[in-house]
């Protein structure tokens, strides 16, 4: 069936299911397996077992999102309805903006450092810690803080570069669908309004598939993106860090969920 801008067909398997699937699996599943894995005496193995598992599934996430984008999909993808009003804030083409992953790494590093200046402020979950995850932020290796302003840095480059490709798709998809809207339209005057309505839609449905195909390649390239950045912070720190980056990220992810958080944030968004 071609594509419509009108009706946009919404795909055999809604991409809403898979990613209720998915996401029931990273929180009752790898998260829940990473946790027992950071605050026992669990081995290397077992550690470096459950983190590859959480990367994984993270990873199938964004391939699986780069598969279903097509001219039918993108819509839905761009402007998700799986996110709710928590999550909105924090978009950035359709998925989580790649600068919160490497903010969250950096909150890592600066809170532990800032932690060790103050005297005598301890906390219980820092005691009850094995010793190599209680530290594994305190004083990052220069090879570290050199290989998070690289990841930085491209990112500076690339998101930039991605808003400016969307900005000229939306100009370039509005200047079209004007275009042929009123020719469509002088057209089609003479006729009934509903054979005018009718050829006006098809003309808008040509000027859209000129720029679907851009809005595809922006979105996955998007996509590729924070992969990439999620894959390099792995495989930038130690396993302990890892372990703790993966965690911290998916309790971030698993939090905008919290149905009270989310009451709370729609009550307070209504006007008195």
């Amino acid at each position: 069936m071609p594509f419509s801008f009108f009706s946009r067909k919404k795909p055999s398997r809604r991409f809403n299911d898979f990613y209720d699937d998915w996401f029931k699996t990273l929180t009752e599943n790898c998260l829940p397996l990473l946790r027992q894995s950071l605050s026992s005496a669990a081995s290397a193995s077992v550690l470096s077992s459950n983190v590859d598992l959480v990367l994984r599934h993270l990873v199938l996430y964004y391939e699986t999102l780069d598969l279903a984008a097509d001219h039918n999909t993108i819509p839905y993808l761009l402007f998700p309805s799986w996110r709710n009003s928590l999550e909105t804030p924090f978009l950035f083409l359709g998925d989580i903006h790649p600068y919160l992953l490497t903010n969250l790494l950096r909150s890592f590093i600066d809170r532990e450092n800032q932690d060790s200046d103050d005297d005598g402020d301890t906390s219980l979950d820092l005691v009850n810690q094995p010793l190599k995850i209680s530290t594994a932020w305190k004083d990052p290796s220069d090879e570290l803080v050199k290989r998070i302003d690289q990841i930085e840095c491209t990112m500076r480059l690339m998101v930039p570069g991605l808003m400016d490709r969307m900005r000229k798709a939306q100009r370039g998809f509005v200047a079209r669908v004007s275009e042929n809207w009123v020719l469509s339209y002088q057209v089609g005057k003479k006729k009934k309004l509903a054979a005018t309505v009718a050829t006006a839609s098809v003309a808008v449905d040509e000027a859209a598939k000129g720029e679907m195909e851009e809005l595809v390649s922006i979105f996955v390239d998007a996509n590729r993106l924070r992969k990439s950045v999620i894959m390099d912070i792995v495989g930038a720190t130690s396993e302990h860090q890892a372990a703790l980056f993966l965690e911290g990220l998916c309790q971030f992810l698993a939090g905008f969920k919290d149905q009270v958080l989310l009451q709370d944030s729609e009550i307070l968004a209504l006007p008195s």
